[in-house]
């Protein structure tokens, strides 16, 4: 599945969920399925929670 069709899907599901839902539950399914989506590429390696966490506080660190 591409970025672009798992962003449609998403989208879309946010959409239904507002239109049923309202407001308030179209943002926290958003806010968890941004959670679910950190917390599967901290499990798969692909996020460094130590530099996610320095970038967060604002730290610089080397280019190199």
């Amino acid at each position: 599945m591409t970025a672009r069709t798992l962003g449609l899907v998403i989208g879309f599901a946010l959409g239904v969920v507002w239109v049923a839902f309202g407001f308030g539950a179209a943002l926290l399914v958003a806010v968890l399925a941004f959670l679910g989506w950190l917390v599967g590429g901290i499990a798969e390696g692909q996020i460094n929670v130590v530099t996610l966490w320095e970038d967060l506080q604002g730290r610089r660190r080397d280019l190199i």
